[in-house]
């Protein structure tokens, strides 16, 4: 491994969190991994909202898919602006997505995998 290899910084990690209607989960997983996101998670859940606040946000039903993804901090923005576009082409203008950073991924082949960084791969230990 060169000097130039060794000495770079890795980007910091965020979780992903999005919220979309119940049965879009494995869409938005798969979309969510052209951003280079090596994990996904896919969940359905329930909402709690009341009914009168779930009616003005436009919530019909309250089961929704939640997908859990890790990104690096630096494909967050486009990810999310993509995001924004989806949702209104595939997903009728509902959706969230939020990021929330991790502070901290321990062993070097598994910050490797879950930033998609191919130089901290089995090779290079």
């Amino acid at each position: 491994m060169s000097d130039k290899e060794r000495n770079i910084a890795p980007e910091k990690l965020v979780l992903l969190i999005t919220v979309v209607q119940k049965g879009k989960g494995t869409f938005f997983a798969d979309f969510i991994k052209t951003f280079d996101s090596n994990l996904q998670v896919s969940i359905v859940g329930t909402g709690t909202a009341e009914s009168n606040l779930a009616e003005f946000l436009g919530l019909k039903e309250n089961k929704r898919s939640i997908v859990f993804s890790i990104l690096r901090e630096d494909k967050v923005d486009a990810c999310m602006e993509a995001l924004q576009d989806k949702f209104h082409t595939v997903n009728n203008d509902t959706g969230i997505s939020f990021a929330m950073p991790l502070s901290s991924v321990i062993g070097k082949l598994t910050y490797g995998f879950l930033s998609n960084d191919e130089r901290l791969g089995k090779g290079n230990r």
